[in-house]
């Protein structure tokens, strides 16, 4: 009689079970895309959806950012939805930062129901927040970010602090985008590195492409010497050291 007890609440336990099982394999989240060019995304962007999506079993809510701000516009492509692969994580990624293009990324997973809920981007984007920089009369570079192709970018006077002048596609691929954004500016980063090396946010994969090689500018000292980036004159360093 005990054994048929034990086996008969091990039944009962089962079956109280069952429901738990069930929710854990339909868990609902938001799902959408945006894509858009703001003035101020701060203000106007909004990341809410009314759309739901069931998951697959094992599958966690995912919300993910990627903004770039060339001159006074800002491209902002948001994703919401399932992901199969991940864990649960926040981040967020400066990639590119002042002066000049502000390149940042953002990413969560989460494993409730509708966990990824994230409305706007006062929290996320704080460029507003860092002083006004100084603008340098020698360098100009043609300055935009548009969805697609930039029709007109008018040259525009760089801040102090950046060397060269950035022309180059993303294609980004990946939680419901499909999408090439065109971005030119002022940048103190050297090369086609807008994304530093770091090609996913969340479920999307950024590919980055210079068809343009970046033009660095040197700069006349106040003797008339010209200046150049760091890594040039390390280069040279290296090269004098290895002929003496």
């Amino acid at each position: 009689m005990g054994t048929r007890r034990v086996q008969g609440l091990l039944f009962l336990l089962l079956l109280l079970g069952a429901p738990s099982l069930a929710l854990e394999q339909n868990l609902h989240c938001h799902k959408g895309i945006s894509m858009s060019v703001e003035e101020d995304p701060r203000k106007t962007f909004n990341w809410t959806t009314e759309n739901v999506e069931t998951c697959d079993s094992g599958s966690l809510c995912q919300e993910s950012l990627l903004m770039i701000k060339a001159g006074a516009k800002t491209a902002v492509l948001g994703t919401k939805g399932c992901v199969a692969d991940g864990t649960q994580a926040i981040m967020y990624v400066q990639h590119s930062p002042p002066p000049g293009i502000i390149t940042v990324s953002y990413s969560s997973y989460c494993e409730e129901p509708l966990c990824n809920s994230r409305q706007n981007l006062l929290e996320l984007w704080k460029e507003e927040e860092t002083p006004a920089p100084s603008m340098s009369p020698r360098l100009h570079c043609p300055t935009c970010v548009a969805l697609g192709a930039c029709l007109n970018a008018p040259s525009l006077p760089c801040p102090n602090d950046t060397i060269q002048c950035y022309q180059g596609r993303l294609q980004i691929t990946g939680g419901g985008i499909n999408s090439f954004l065109e971005v030119k500016g002022c940048t103190s980063i050297i090369g086609c590195r807008l994304m530093s090396g770091i090609f996913t946010v969340g479920p999307m994969w950024v590919e980055e492409i210079c068809p343009y090689q970046s033009l660095l500018q040197p700069r006349n000292t106040e003797n008339g010497a010209t200046w150049l980036p760091v890594s040039v004159w390390r280069l040279e360093l290296v090269l004098l050291m290895l002929l003496q």
